[in-house]
């Protein structure tokens, strides 16, 4: 009778901390959820209170223009962390961009500074403008795509027939656009190389240049050289503790 007794204690306690497991998972699933609703919202929220668009006539090309700007005195009012702002894929990808003096304190906090586990997109700390060889920025790959969770895009086989999809959008804090055009993209298991942001030298920048180039997915026939300033584009190869990125490559072109 004993031994029965404590053998249904036993079952009882593993099954109250199963159902403390349970319920521990579902209040951190419903925190996330959360955030990510509330990070989009604050999102498009930006987009809608900072950008204006007008269509300008060019008369040298005969086409109209988009022609954008940014509010960057509202952005960084909000936050003094602010550098520029990215558009790509349609506008899929359609962000500020912070930076601070590590990779760690954006990863979970939004544009507004709060914690949320969307982060921000925000450019690696050891670089000092959009001028620098290679600026790398960073990005989650969210689950409902937002942040940088449409990279993924890059691998679908038509996702280049759409002639702006090669190019990225970078607009600074002086409202100078910026036209990068990509030259290559690839997964990659975690590593520091494709993010080194400064080069003792030509020769070194040269090396850097043609090894990123030879892992692209696809040739674009597109030459780069140590005169040209880079763009990289980092995320995770899905959600949770994963150790492949997704990376793309873009030159600047104007």
């Amino acid at each position: 009778m004993k031994k029965k007794r404590r053998k249904l204690k036993i079952e009882s306690i593993i099954i109250l901390l199963l159902i403390i497991i349970f319920l521990l998972c579902l209040i951190k699933l419903i925190i996330f959820l959360v955030d990510i609703r509330s990070n989009k919202k604050q999102n498009d929220d930006l987009v809608n209170d900072v950008i204006s668009i007008k269509t300008e006539h060019n008369i040298n090309t005969g086409e109209d223009e988009e022609k954008i700007t940014i509010d960057f005195d509202k952005l960084l009012s909000i936050n003094k962390d602010t550098v520029g702002w990215i558009r790509f894929n349609s506008d899929k990808v359609n962000y500020p961009i912070v930076h601070t003096n590590n990779n760690d304190y954006y990863l979970n906090r939004s544009f507004d500074g709060k914690i949320n586990q969307a982060g921000s997109i925000f450019m690696d700390y050891r670089n000092t403008s959009f001028d620098d060889r290679n600026v790398v920025l960073f990005g989650h790959a969210m689950i409902d795509n937002s942040m940088f969770g449409t990279l993924k895009d890059i691998h679908d086989i038509n996702f280049f027939n759409t002639k702006e999809n090669n190019y990225i959008q970078i607009i600074n804090r002086q409202n100078e656009v910026f036209i990068y055009q990509i030259f290559s993209y690839y997964l990659i298991e975690k590593e520091e190389y494709y993010i080194t942001t400064s080069f003792n030298n030509d020769t070194e920048f040269q090396t850097f240049l043609n090894t990123i180039s030879s892992r692209s997915y696809r040739y674009f026939n597109v030459e780069v050289n140590i005169n040209d300033k880079i763009l990289t584009l980092s995320t995770c190869v899905g959600t949770g503790n994963t150790s492949e990125r997704n990376v793309i490559h873009a030159k600047r072109i104007n």
